[in-house]
């Protein structure tokens, strides 16, 4: 069931960004001059939030955010947010003094952006976007402001959330019973 439901996701997810995809080398600039390192969350299941610094949706989604990664950090969870609006790299220090996410910020500017979402260079998309990466590092889900799922908020987000993490128990699980060795049979 969670698999046909997490298919039907990524096709109605193919609009926006082809998924899956794997996840863009980029490093995200912080408003301390240090850069996030996405690939320093390998193995984790990641949601990446591109946000704008005036916008009340993205405002009011890291409350859930925060919300999301305190409940499920521990289960290998990680949040990552961008801003991605003109001037960024400037609002952005100032938003995370204000409303103090509990999880890394930072910016990219506009070139940026349009690789990391994998959309034409014309596309305007609606903020916050969500990006949801599997441990493998694979895009599997994104989504705009405006897509049903998004405007949803935590009702929507946390299943999701919550299958990407189950799933990718499962397959540690799987690999961890792949790696154990059989125990010798006794010959009689």
């Amino acid at each position: 069931m969670f698999k046909r439901s997490l298919a039907f996701l990524c096709v109605a997810a193919a609009a926006y960004g082809i998924v899956p995809r794997p996840l863009a080398d980029i490093q995200i600039p912080t408003p301390d001059s240090k850069k996030i390192n996405l690939r320093q969350y390998r193995g984790k299941v990641v949601l990446i939030a591109l946000i704008s610094t005036t916008c009340g949706d993205c405002i009011k989604s890291v409350g859930m955010l925060n919300s999301l990664q305190q409940d499920f950090g521990k289960r290998g969870f990680q949040v990552v947010a961008a801003a991605i609006e003109d001037n960024a790299a400037y609002a952005i220090g100032s938003f995370v003094a204000r409303y103090r996410p509990s999880f890394p910020v930072g910016y990219l500017d506009r070139e940026t952006a349009i690789k990391f979402l994998d959309i034409s260079p014309t596309t305007r998309p609606f903020v916050p976007i969500m990006m949801f990466v599997d441990g493998r590092g694979t895009v599997r889900l994104q989504y705009f402001g405006n897509d049903t799922i998004t405007k949803q908020g935590d009702k929507a987000i946390r299943p999701v959330v919550n299958g990407l993490i189950r799933q990718a128990e499962i397959e540690r699980g799987a690999k961890k019973a792949e790696a154990k060795p059989e125990p010798a049979k006794a010959e009689p």
